[in-house]
């Protein structure tokens, strides 16, 4: 028997005399798979690992037997070490709760199949965002327990190096950290402005209660643009955009109100000034029906630095000798602009901007880590094919099939992966680089209606929930064994147990830049993770881990119901 082919039996509960027996039952860590569920239709597939097993059942909560299938040895996986074994059950259709039990003694956590199986951490994810607001309160009203009182309102901000003071309150906290980042911003925004371009009621109005539901505009485009509100205050009357706003140092884990150092806004350099370009342009094109005026601004604040960088095309950031915040640092400028050529010709249709695109090819790849770095390139190729008809028919198709090649690379590494994810390097935001690869396998789908591409991102999305070495749930809040101290600075100093939901965790990380300080329990690459608060190298959360979340999980509630 092929060992990637399962031979399953429907097994109906009027077929057995009995349920399960009870006695000798264990509830075990050793399986890995995704903890809220699946979709009816969906791929459902879970791993067993470390030990020898032959069969195994789905039991709903009445501990009957409602389907019955064989495990398939899948091999050893050399980045965690485990022998795995593989259970498939994507046959079984039936709505409802249950488990897994493996040779009638090994039994997973509860599970859903369901439609709108993610409903809530969609919500949750987007949501998060709303709580990493600064210069506000989180009232009660909308944020529950987890209300605050407003820090940082930036309205009086020195520039480095000058006694000038601009306004730059607003925006979100970039991380586990009280810093505001450009470039960040810029990324991750452009990452949830193409799931509202695309689906434009993902998120209706007042599905999340955030203090703007209930105006008639999507709740994902209402947070959305409190971030871009702020990101219009970084730029400067000459077009070019400073890069952070941070104090010279990172706080200790205080609320935001009882922050007590001086923020400064950093660093008038080309690579923010090109990713505002980019996503002010992006942005002005989906508000442009419910605010004119704004969108109107926005496009021209996006010209206005595209024509600034074009005449400073080459100054890197680094951070001054007295500034130890996040430097984000990128010496690579051409997939920057090659970003903003993009979005400003989707929007404008001048043909400037795409000459420009013909003339600086950038390759359609997947370069793993530092997404808000690599990235960005496929922010670009990813609204380019959304647009793929207002194109040159000859740009356009090097563009589809390059995008399908790419895929086609993602899928065949999930079908040599023990676990069925794509994933082999284990890096800084590693969860944001098995994410974006689900998120390039959606727009495939997008792009073919081949529902080859629409599986592979089901099964990598079933790792950020459970199905994975660690056994975790990487969103807090989620999930039977779920991240609950994540490095993040409200999470650790608000006094309360649960840690803020929704924020998808960086996972794990093998070069452990924290090692120095703390003593990982594995030395295996997809072990390297820590659910302990100092574990800003594997269990920080960050805007642009969240983004490519929010729109994976945001295609498949639409096209998947």
């Amino acid at each position: 028997m092929n060992k990637y082919i399962i031979t399953t039996v429907m097994v109906f509960t009027l077929l057995f005399s009995c349920n399960v027996n009870k006695e000798n039952i264990i509830e075990s860590k050793l399986i890995r798979m995704n903890q809220i569920g699946f979709y009816p239709t969906s791929v459902k597939q879970f791993v067993f690992v470390d030990k020898l097993a032959k069969d195994f059942e789905i039991i709903n909560e009445d501990k009957d037997v409602v389907f019955s299938g064989e495990m398939v040895d899948n091999g050893v996986w050399d980045k965690s070490g485990e022998q795995v074994l593989m259970g498939d059950f994507s046959s079984f259709t039936k709505e409802g709760t249950y488990k897994v039990l493996i040779d009638k003694k090994y039994q997973s956590f509860s599970f859903e199949i369901k439609k709108n199986v993610y409903e809530k951490p969609l919500n949750a994810m987007v949501k998060s965002y709303y709580f990493q607001r600064a210069s506000m309160p989180i009232e009660k009203e909308f944020g529950g327990i987890y209300n605050r009182k407003a820090g940082h309102l930036d309205n009086d901000c020195k520039i480095y190096g000058s006694d000038k003071k601009i306004d730059v309150s607003g925006g979100w906290y970039d991380a586990g950290d009280y810093g505001k980042y450009v470039n960040n911003a810029a990324f991750s925004v452009g990452q949830m402005l193409l799931l509202a371009e695309q689906f434009p009621n993902c998120i209706s109005d007042s599905d999340l209660n955030i203090p703007e539901s209930g105006n008639n505009r999507s709740d994902l485009l209402d947070e959305l643009k409190y971030e871009l509100n702020w990101l219009l205050k970084m730029q400067d009357n000459d077009g070019g955009v400073f890069f952070k706003v941070t104090a010279k140092n990172f706080s200790d884990f205080v609320m935001p109100n009882a922050y007590n150092l001086e923020r400064l806004v950093i660093g008038k350099t080309t690579m923010p000034t090109l990713n505002f370009a980019a996503v002010m342009s992006q942005a002005s094109r989906l508000f442009k029906e419910t605010d004119t005026v704004w969108a109107e601004k926005a496009l021209a604040a996006s010209q206005k630095a595209w024509n600034w960088a074009e005449k400073n095309n080459a100054i890197i950031y680094k951070n001054p000798s007295d500034v130890v915040t996040g430097e984000y640092g990128d010496d690579v400028l051409t997939d920057d602009f090659y970003w903003a050529a993009a979005e400003l010709f989707i929007t404008t249709k001048e043909q400037k901007y795409f000459d420009y695109l013909v003339n600086n090819e950038e390759e359609l790849t997947h370069q793993l880590t530092n997404s808000w770095k690599y990235f960005i390139r496929n922010n670009a190729f990813h609204s380019l094919l959304e647009h793929k008809g207002e194109l040159d028919s000859v740009f356009s198709k090097k563009l589809i099939i390059d995008q399908i090649n790419l895929a086609n690379v993602i899928l065949d590494s999930i079908s040599k992966n023990p676990y069925r994810i794509a994933l082999n390097r284990f890096e800084w935001g590693s969860n944001s680089d098995v994410l974006n690869q689900a998120l390039i396998l959606c727009n495939t789908h997008r792009l073919t209606n081949d529902a080859k591409y629409l599986k592979g991102a089901i099964q990598i999305t079933d790792y950020i929930f459970g199905k994975n070495a660690t056994g975790y749930s990487f969103v807090t809040g989620f999930g039977s064994k779920q991240a609950k101290f994540p490095h993040h600075r409200p999470s650790g100093a608000d006094d309360i147990v649960e840690p803020i939901p929704g924020f998808v965790i960086g996972g794990p990380n093998f070069d452990k830049q924290d090692k120095g300080e703390l003593e990982y329990t594995s030395i295996l690459p997809a072990k390297s993770y820590m659910d302990v608060q100092e574990s800003y190298a594997s269990n920080e959360v960050c805007l642009n881990w969240n983004s490519p979340a929010v729109y994976v999980l945001g295609y498949l509630e639409q096209v998947k119901n």
